[in-house]
């Protein structure tokens, strides 16, 4: 790809690989889309695409002359940001779109996201004309990568194995009452596939309020609990799924003990890196405590199919690296032409 074709074309990536959960929402909260604003007011920038997962918060920008990428980090008052530019933005991108770069390679909520932060901005008149071709082609790229290698299509993935985890220990799920905890992007897949499922009863937490009733209005019928309530709500629990980002533990023995000794059967499933449940919880004879390591096995094998799918697929990405450098090179010349004909016009 020509680099002068793309050279304005800048990617500030916030994501789980740099900055912690709350450093991520620090920078959230305190204001950078304002800060882009001014840059867009003096014509620093001529448009942007902001997404904000659970994962990563990543800024798509179109630059003028004027940009300074150093300028922009003091601004954010931020060092620890990846930022790449030119024809490694743009690789960047649809690797991204193609979910290359998630947890899960190939999963569709990536491609959603994106698409929902570029339509967002294309409502907020905020986006520029390279960056409305740079992002329906790399759409294009994350539909026809899925569709071509149908990824998704084999249930590969860590929360459809989780899933079949949990099915296996017990004879059914009907009327299992099962409680999430975490709204991030594996708990929501779990969610879903549960709720698919039509047979249980669901109940979701998460430190953020605002994201469980967010996600209420998606699953209607799914409770939503207080974080601090979280001992309360296991009291009435078949099932606890914990897959959280949190650098601590989320349940804790001493906590929990007068309620496991009920006599009630529980089954937990910790899904976090690091830990949310203590491993002493699996101790008491009424608790069954799971982790990542007793799915990983077969976690690991479907790993290596998607590895070997997004090999077979990659040569999907380079052909539509050409199509965008073509794309961008007809626009290039129609500007060249528009200027020469209103110079002509003076």
């Amino acid at each position: 790809m020509n680099e002068n074709l793309v050279k304005n074309f800048y990617i500030l990536s916030f994501s789980y690989k740099n900055l912690s959960l709350e450093e991520r929402e620090k920078f959230v909260k305190e204001g950078y889309r304002h800060i882009l604003g001014q840059y867009l007011e003096k014509r620093i920038i001529r448009g942007y695409v902001a997404v904000e997962t659970c994962l990563r918060i990543e800024l798509y920008l179109d630059v003028s002359k004027e940009f300074e990428i150093e300028s922009l980090k003091r601004d954010f008052r931020i060092e620890k940001m990846k930022d790449y530019k030119g024809a490694e933005a743009v690789n960047y991108l649809l690797r991204v779109i193609c979910g290359l770069d998630s947890i899960i390679k190939g999963e569709d909520q990536i491609l959603v996201q994106l698409k929902k932060a570029y339509f967002d901005a294309l409502d907020k008149n905020i986006t520029s004309s390279f960056l409305n071709i740079m992002f329906n082609q790399a759409i294009e790229t994350g539909k026809r990568f899925r569709a071509e290698s149908k990824i998704n299509e084999k249930n590969i993935s860590l929360d459809s194995i989780a899933v079949k985890f949990i099915r296996t220990k017990f004879e059914s799920l009907e009327n299992k009452k099962i409680f999430v905890i975490g709204v991030g992007d594996l708990s929501q897949s779990i969610l879903a596939l549960l709720h698919k499922m039509n047979n249980c009863h669901l109940t979701m937490t998460n430190r953020s309020l605002r994201r469980s009733i967010e996600l209420q209005k998606v699953y209607p019928d799914v409770q939503t609990a207080e974080f601090n309530e979280k001992y309360n709500v296991i009291k009435n629990m078949d099932i606890v799924i914990s897959a959280t980002s949190a650098p601590h533990l989320i349940l804790e023995t001493a906590k929990i003990q007068n309620i496991l000794n009920d006599g009630k059967k529980r089954f937990f499933l910790d899904l976090a890196v690091p830990r949310d449940i203590e491993a002493s919880i699996g101790e008491f004879e009424n608790a069954s405590l799971y982790h990542l390591e007793d799915i990983w096995d077969e976690y690991n094998k479907n790993v290596e199919k998607r590895d070997e799918i997004v090999e077979k697929y990659s040569y999907i990405i380079e052909e539509q690296l050409k199509k965008i450098a073509e794309k961008l090179e007809k626009r290039r010349k129609y500007t060249n032409q528009k200027n020469i004909e209103m110079g002509e016009n003076r």
